[in-house]
């Protein structure tokens, strides 16, 4: 860089990361006034976690970020943006419930030197494209309209340089044009600087003076606008085949960008030389490198010589274009129904047990049969606009754009969404213990676990902090937490309620269903929740009642068979098995023909449930990115990329997750999956015994947990107990993952923590659970049983 230029933004030896998992390793470069740095990587590169550290909203574990020769290491975000740094997020963060004229409103501050209605008619003059669509809603406007809104609000604040993180996002071609129009324009105009993290090629390299390239953390290279028409280079660095564009048509569109770049006057007041034509092609997706096709035929198995990958590469380019098509295509997803705002992240006074992830207020249909209600949602379940981490920090930073379908029958049915609810890394724990935020207490005793994988819907339930919660299960999830906090969970049958819009671990294993205080809500919910909806391949021709009409039926006549394996486990703890048969004599008690039950299979199921979740999840979760492939059914393209991100960054899964990982990946490659069909027979053998005895009794009556909640393990534990903590509760639970439907009923005490009891019923069977749940609670206080 010449010695005349002055540089604005210097960063030296910058590392950090989330926590003490670290992203960024001693990132070095600088930008000069009136420059645009470009930084081009792939998903799960660093370049969001670089972009939060520069603006404050992460701290730096070592080296400096100085601005206007000023270090700014360790101000906060607010002393940054006084200081003239804007900062535009992934994601856009506007608020969709809010006209766009308030949006600006509320982004203006008294350091941006004028009045608000000053400020906001000079933004305007630049975005021309918003003054008409000021009274509307910014959750109205299109992704295009909205990435352009939140680059205005950064400039109400009238910024002289600008951090850009994946502008370009989901955004149609022609408004990404025109925001690049828009952004040379303000950099002519307004004299900014400007530092740009992206993936999209055409676009970084159409407004940057030089690209530099991130990888894992680190910059590995420099870009100048020389390099970037030499195709070797491009490729040597990024692995492209073909340059990445968002045009249809290049040429014309090509030649106007390089126009106006060149009337921009780079740093030291030298006019950059225009791109070449070739670089820009209209390829919207990456072509495969030699190389790349080498390391396929590879893993394949193939013995080919370059000139045959050459001629496959050029037989596939047909075909290659049909995804450039589908790229250029909108996507095919549900409308979002209901206004909303993000919410936000609360501080620990609003927040004791950690159980929350984000607050907000998400209002529904005016009346309905959940008017009033308010309701939690695990933080697997999409919540349109509302960030969403799925306990992980791998996925932290994703926010989805649309809403699960239970989302909206609960909106629909008049109910007030006030947030998310931790739970645990990627689901995959009993255990509460396991959330990148930190452990979710238990509300009857700090310190113990509040249990997994639903552990903060379970935990806002019993504190009284919402009505109702909703709540996922895969080997216990649902059932686990209620007993552990003494709430009432419903694992419906599998299929009942669909999960489309939910993030899956197993679709053969992944059931979502209802958290409640009482017997009556939890009905009520799942009313609400059932039925098809014609999305989800895990439904087939469900079988619905009005299961609030079991309520008050009695337990007289009903017949219970009290499962003889249930009981008396090696893990299980003798006042939690007491506590359960004597819940078992109440039932007598109330007229109820309580038999003692044997189905030895009950022990073979875990072992099916243990094959069919470690190969399956590592298949559809981690290979598939969650998402996997022959299924019909919604899909949902933003998630699979964020998740994506866990190849790059598979230090930050959790134990219990990687144990899982490397026992999936084992089976599958030497056994060839031959144990995951095995376990999928076996576990329809199973569930035959447990329909063979459930011909005879109305449900099936064990513990939910053999054993009270355990105390958290303490950060620093040992991997063993980390996993053990994990999964050492689900002996009972997990056998009903194979299809049938199964509810937690809080029981009793022991030393002040809650032990619940599980009804099991036959497929289809949740108005049995109920009637007999219900009879329970109408019996007496559980609390003092």
């Amino acid at each position: 860089m010449a010695e005349n230029v002055t540089e604005i933004l210097e960063i030296k030896g910058l590392s950090g990361g989330y926590g003490k998992v670290p992203i960024l390793h001693g990132i070095e470069f600088s930008v000069a006034e009136n420059e645009v740095v470009g930084i081009l990587g792939h998903n799960g590169m660093g370049k969001t976690t670089l972009m939060k550290t520069v603006m404050g909203f992460l701290p730096a574990s070592s080296g400096s970020v100085r601005f206007h020769a000023t270090d700014i290491t360790r101000m906060s975000p607010y002393e940054r943006a006084g200081l003239g740094l804007g900062y535009v997020p992934q994601g856009r963060g506007i608020f969709p419930q809010l006209s766009v004229r308030d949006n600006l409103r509320f982004a203006w501050h008294e350091y941006a030197g004028a009045s608000e209605s000053d400020v906001m008619e000079a933004v305007l003059s630049d975005f021309p494209r918003l003054r008409p669509l000021l009274d509307r809603e910014g959750g109205a406007l299109s992704g295009g309209e909205q990435q352009l809104l939140a680059l205005a609000r950064c400039l109400m604040g009238d910024p002289d340089f600008l951090l850009l993180d994946e502008p370009t996002e989901g955004i149609q071609p022609s408004i990404i044009e025109e925001m690049a129009e828009t952004l040379l324009q303000l950099r002519k105009n307004r004299g900014l600087s400007i530092l740009l993290v992206e993936q999209n090629f055409d676009f970084i390299s159409d407004l940057s003076d030089r690209v530099l390239v991130l990888e894992r953390g680190r910059i590995t290279g420099e870009l100048s606008r020389h390099d970037l028409s030499d195709q070797a280079k491009v490729d040597q660095f990024l692995g492209f085949g073909a340059a990445r564009s968002t045009r249809g048509q290049a040429a014309s569109g090509t030649v106007a960008a390089q126009s106006r770049i060149s009337e921009i006057k780079a740093p030291g007041g030298h006019i950059p030389d225009p791109l070449p034509t070739s670089v820009v092609t209209n390829m919207t997706v990456r072509r495969p490198t030699l190389f790349q096709m080498r390391e396929m035929a590879n893993r394949f198995g193939m013995s080919l010589t370059d000139t045959d990958l050459q001629e496959f590469s050029q037989i596939m380019e047909p075909y290659i274009q049909a995804y450039d098509r589908l790229d250029a295509t909108p996507d095919n997803l549900p409308p979002v129904r209901y206004p909303r705002a993000p919410g936000h992240f609360p501080d620990f006074s609003e927040n004791p047990l950690n159980a929350w992830y984000v607050k907000t207020e998400v209002r529904g249909a005016p009346d309905g049969p959940l008017r009033g209600k308010r309701i939690v949602l695990k933080d697997t379940v999409c919540l349109a606009g509302v960030p969403m981490m799925n306990g992980s920090s791998i996925m932290e930073g994703y926010t989805p754009e649309i809403d699960a379908t239970i989302v909206t029958r609960m909106l629909d049915a008049g109910a007030v969404i006030t947030g998310k609810s931790h739970c645990e890394n990627f689901c995959l724990s009993g255990g509460s213990h396991t959330n990148a935020k930190g452990p979710v207490q238990n509300p009857w005793k700090h310190g113990y676990m509040a249990g997994g994988s639903s552990s903060g819907s379970a935990a806002l339930v019993a504190t009284g902090e919402v009505d109702m919660a909703i709540a996922g299960d895969q080997g216990g999830s649902i059932r686990i937490p209620s007993s552990n906090c003494g709430v009432y969970g419903m694992k419906p049958t599998h299929g009942l309620v669909p999960y489309t819009g939910i993030m899956p671990v197993e679709q053969t294993i992944d059931h979502v269903g209802p958290v409640t205080n009482n017997v009556s809500d939890n009905a009520l919910l799942l009313e609400v929740l059932a039925g098809s909806d014609g999305l989800d391949p895990r439904q087939y021709c469900p079988q619905t009642y009005r299961y609030t009409e079991a309520l008050g039926r009695g337990a007289q006549g009903l017949r219970i068979g009290v499962l003889k394996e249930g009981f008396h486990r090696p893990e299980s703890e003798a006042d939690v098995d007491h506590k359960v048969l004597a819940a078992a004599d109440r039932f007598r008690e109330l007229g109820a023909r309580v038999d003692e039950v044997s189905i030895p299979e009950h022990h073979l199921a875990v072992d099916c449930w243990t094959a069919i979740t470690v190969e399956g999840l590592q298949d559809h979760m981690m290979r598939g990115n969650s998402g996997g492939t022959n299924y019909k059914g919604l899909f949902l393209p933003s998630m699979m990329d964020h998740m994506a991100q866990w190849r790059s960054r598979a230090d930050e899964l959790s134990h219990s997750l990687k144990v899982c990982m490397f026992l999936g990946e084992f089976f599958q490659e030497q056994y060839r999956g031959r144990f995951y069909g095995k376990a999928q027979n076996l576990m329809r053998k199973v569930n035959e015994k447990y329909s063979d005895v459930l011909k005879q009794y109305d449900v099936l009556l064990m513990p939910t947990v053999p054993m009270k909640p355990q105390e958290i393990p303490p950060a620093d534990c040992s991997i063993s107990l980390y996993v053990q903590r994990a999964f050492e509760m689900i002996g009972n639970t997990a056998p009903f993952n194979g299809g049938l439907p199964a509810m937690d009923v809080p029981c009793g005490l022991s030393e002040g923590l809650p032990i619940g009891m599980m009804l099991v019923g036959s497929q289809y069977g949740e108005l049995k659970i109920y009637q007999a749940a219900h009879a329970f609670e109408q019996s007496g206080d559980w609390r003092a049983m």
